[in-house]
Order: C-alpha cells, then structure tokens, then sequence
C-alpha cells in the first residue's frame, strides 16, 4: 500500500474514533450522557445486568470512576443496583425500564444513519467490509500491546 493511502486510512480512522467518542461536552451522545456512561448502558443494554467489577473490566476503567459513572447513572433514574441472584456481599447493575428506553431510541437512530450506506453495499462488499473492520481491530490492538514497534518502511512521515 503506499505511504499516501495508509496515512489517509490513519485519518480517517481517528476521523471515525472522534467523531464516535472524543465530542465536544456540549453535544453528548444520548442526551446530557457521558462517552462512559454511554459505553455503560451499552454494556447493560446488550449484555444484561452485570457487577460493578465485570462493569468496570468491560470499561477498562477503575472500579472507583465505574462507581461514579454507575451513581451519575442512578440519579438520571437509568440503570439501578440490585441484590446479586448468587452472591449476598455483590451488587447487579441493571437498565432501568427508562434507561433501557433511552438506550434503544439512540442506538436506533444511530443505525439509521448507517443503514442507507450499508444497503447500497452487495452483500460481497459488506462482507468485505466487516472482515477488514475487524482486522483493523486486531491491528490497533497489536499496536496498544506494543506501540513502539515499527515495521521497517513505516518508519515516521513527515
């Protein structure tokens, strides 16, 4: 590939990860919600309940941020704790009936938006699609074990 064409992959890719994550705190995702509250009622939403440890592991955050988000959570009236079914000394995180509303209602406008680019795809070029998605995770996880490797010829551009 030449350098100009995997320097464009590399913007747009953190193009996408800016405009999924990093926005401006004036204009949060799913209302008055935070990235890690929105990560979290994503993670109940399609997950189910879970602990508070499970939560903060799923989040890759400390258990003592995953209590605040879970309390900023539980005051907008949109997960609520529960008695664990196994487990009398844990917790169960879980949506509440409004929480799992408001999840819903995002999530499906959010694939509205991409519903329309998907279709125009053949099922050829989708697949293609997901396969090169998911290869590019494994690489950006490649890279979050070991950042500073680099590959003789991708040495820095200027």
């Amino acid at each position: 590939m030449p350098a100009d064409e995997l320097i464009e992959l590399a913007e747009a890719l953190n193009s996408i990860a800016k405009l999924y994550q990093f926005r401006r705190l004036d204009r949060r995702l799913y209302g008055t919600l935070t990235v890690s509250q929105s990560y979290c009622l994503h993670i109940l939403y399609f997950q189910g309940p879970h602990t508070m440890n499970v939560i903060a592991k799923a989040l890759q955050i400390t258990l003592s941020t995953t209590t605040g988000v879970i309390d900023q959570l539980e005051k907008k009236k949109l997960v609520r704790r529960t008695d664990h079914p196994r487990d009398r000394r844990s917790l169960h995180v879980e949506l509440t009936p409004e929480g799992r509303k408001l999840y819903r209602s995002a999530h499906l406008a959010f694939l509205s938006h991409l519903e329309p680019l998907w279709k125009r795809r053949t099922p050829s070029q989708r697949n293609e699609a997901l396969k090169f998605l998911r290869e590019t995770e494994h690489a950006l996880r490649g890279w979050i074990e070991n950042p500073r490797k680099v590959k003789a010829g991708h040495e820095k551009h200027s």
